[in-house]
């Protein structure tokens, strides 16, 4: 199975890379207009986003948005040591983020408080593959697999991509957690109410 996630890794990776700039652009609010407009992001207080790393979909502008919605807006902090995620509650973009584990952009852990899973109404999840019944592939590190099964969590699950990112299966093992809602382009796909 890891054999065939690597593959299946790579060839979305590079169908995601190969995205026209124009394309990935005019996706991308498409992609930010659809998620603002689901009812779930509208009704939730305490959200957990995430800022994007390379042709990924940056929901950078959610973050800012649900920030001047005055939501409680929470973003992920890599705890390498132990291998997971920790999520630290941001105010400010400019204030509180530095660089993190592989350069990527965090919450500073001296101004930033670290957040109750429970507290939580929505997640934004990344990942490099998804199929139409919410499974998801990530970078392979199971950063999120690990956080998503946490028993705290009762927020609900989605994911944003595009369409290069969607494909017939993704393989899964029996504790793996599928997102609620897919976001696409151009379609929004409810797999759980």
């Amino acid at each position: 199975m890891t054999l065939s996630k690597n593959k299946i890794r790579k060839e979305v990776l590079a169908r995601r890379d190969a995205i026209h700039q124009d394309s990935h652009l005019t996706h991308s609010i498409d992609l930010l207009m659809s998620v603002s407009s689901l009812p779930e992001w509208k009704n939730a207080k305490s959200v957990l986003l995430y800022l994007g790393i390379k042709t990924e979909f940056d929901p950078q502008p959610l973050v800012e948005a649900a920030i001047s919605m005055e939501k409680t807006v929470g973003l992920p902090r890599m705890l390498r040591k132990e291998n997971r995620l920790e999520i630290r509650q941001v105010q400010s973009l400019d204030r509180d983020l530095i660089s993190g584990v592989w350069g990527l952009r965090e919450p500073d852990p001296s101004s930033c408080p670290e957040m109750d899973l429970s507290s939580l109404d929505l997640i934004l999840v990344p990942g490099v593959a998804f199929d139409l019944q919410g499974h998801r592939m990530g970078y392979g590190a199971g950063l999120y697999d690990r956080l998503l099964s946490n028993e705290k969590l009762t927020a609900v699950r989605v994911a944003a991509l595009f369409n290069e990112q969607c494909i017939p299966e993704v393989p899964c093992e029996p504790h793996d957690l599928p997102v609620d809602i897919l976001v696409l382009p151009n379609q929004i796909i409810r797999i759980h109410s």
